[in-house]
């Protein structure tokens, strides 16, 4: 048995038996938050379906009603709050996706299912103060470091900054190639990418720029600059939307397109400041 078949038939029985702890390995490096996490997160699903008798591989009629009731529990205190719920869902679905892929399932089980109302959000909580903090402590991470220079100065996305090239730099004239426009760089965000651009061989940089396969390690480097810097952890989306909210932005500088580039650029900066009623969640 190969190494494809063998994770197959793992994800196969541990999705037959509930098993979610023999699971996550099979299917961690694809999941958009850590081990851990996930685990925390659909623990309760897993164990309930074991009590309850559903086969999470072959789910019955009646699984999206199950699964609804069986999202809002909580491991202590009141239901869980609707994005809980819709994360947990959505972390539900990456696995029948992955299961997809090696073979095990031929459709997701949670294709049609009424995930509940996005909450609203105001304004990002992390202050400009413990900002500025983040970026001091990364310093010495000189890839985080510009990673999140570049979010707070151009409100770079993550599958933005996952995807950069070292040819979409023009270190000589600050020029960054974006998917919608040209940005002409900061001399911040110059600096603190011309430091990363040394270690990767400077004139002879080349292939991307930063060194995370996917969006959880950004996350985790992030989550641990977090504590080491003392403030509350802030995903990659509020960090983006903290740039909206305090810096004055052009539709160049925020990488929004030149067709309706300025409209949307004013609503995400009045969103990000608090200013309109509600706040759509954009991807981080």
């Amino acid at each position: 048995m190969d190494l494809l078949d063998e994770r197959a038939t793992k994800i196969r029985d541990a999705l037959t038996q509930s098993r979610l702890d023999e699971l996550l390995p099979h299917v961690r490096d694809q999941l958009p938050v850590p081990p851990n996490t996930a685990f925390t997160l659909l623990s309760l699903i897993f164990k309930q379906a074991a009590t309850d008798g559903i086969d999470l591989l072959s789910p019955p009629d009646e699984f999206h009603a199950w699964l609804l009731q069986v999202a809002r529990l909580n491991h202590r205190g009141p239901e869980a709050k609707p994005n809980t719920i819709r994360l947990r869902l959505s972390l539900l679905s990456n696995i029948y996706n992955q299961a997809i892929q090696a073979r095990v399932l031929t459709h997701n089980p949670l294709d049609g299912i009424q995930r509940p109302p996005n909450e609203r959000a105001g304004a990002p909580l992390i202050t400009r103060e413990q900002v500025a903090a983040l970026h001091r402590v990364t310093r010495s991470d000189p890839a985080l470091h510009a990673a999140l220079v570049l979010i707070d100065e151009h409100a770079y996305r993550v599958r933005e900054l996952l995807l950069l090239q070292w040819d979409d730099f023009d270190m000589g004239t600050g020029d960054a190639l974006r998917p919608h426009t040209v940005t002409r760089l900061s001399d911040v965000a110059l600096q603190a990418l011309q430091a990363l651009h040394r270690d990767a061989g400077g004139l002879f940089a080349r292939g991307k720029v930063f060194p995370y396969k996917i969006e959880r390690d950004l996350r985790a480097a992030l989550h641990s600059a977090c504590r080491k810097a003392g403030v509350p952890y802030a995903p990659p989306g509020d960090l983006r939307r903290a740039s909206l909210r305090d810096h004055v932005h052009s539709t160049h500088s925020a990488g929004f397109s030149a067709q309706g580039g300025n409209t949307n650029l004013e609503r995400a900066t009045r969103l990000a400041q608090g200013v309109a009623t509600a706040l759509e969640r954009e991807p981080s």
